[in-house]
């Protein structure tokens, strides 16, 4: 629950290795909010980033296993996150996969698979009390040609 200020003072992290979502979080940390949980496939390689919190101000930490292609475990994964540790202010969804553009415009399985994990993964994430927010980084607006990056969002094929 915010504060009376209007404060976040818990944030869910889904793709708790990003560095956009981790710089955000770090800044909300340093503005009091003090419950953070970072969700990754690999939960073990945030032990680390958790630690970090911690000695930032946060006083719980917890990481735990996501997985945004499984869509069949994302209402269960909510709802355990909740029962863990009550509301939670704010939902970063900060995870996605880049994939290969040459092989997503010529195969149409790579780009259904790009977008099964960057969209497909996130709509599927039940919303519940707080904000969701995804992120992005300002280069998205390029060409990944042009610019060799791409953004959370999904790649769309392209006709080229």
């Amino acid at each position: 629950m915010k504060d009376a200020l209007g404060s976040v003072q818990s944030v869910l992290v889904l793709g708790g290795g990003s560095d956009i979502a981790l710089a955000t979080v770090r800044e909300l940390v340093q503005r009091r909010a003090r419950t953070v949980v970072l969700a990754a496939r690999d939960p073990e390689s945030l032990t680390a980033t958790a630690e970090e919190l911690l000695a930032a101000g946060a006083t719980r930490v917890e990481t735990v296993a996501f997985d945004a292609r499984d869509t069949e475990s994302h209402e269960g994964f909510v709802a355990d996150v909740f029962e863990r540790v009550g509301d939670v202010d704010l939902a970063l969804l900060a995870f996605g996969v880049l994939g290969d553009q040459e092989e997503a415009e010529h195969d149409g399985r790579a780009a259904v698979d790009i977008a099964e994990v960057n969209y497909v993964g996130s709509v599927s994430v039940p919303k519940n009390k707080g904000a969701y927010v995804g992120t992005s980084s300002r280069v998205s607006k390029w060409s990944r040609r042009k610019a060799n990056c791409s953004s959370v969002m999904p790649l769309i094929r392209s006709s080229m």
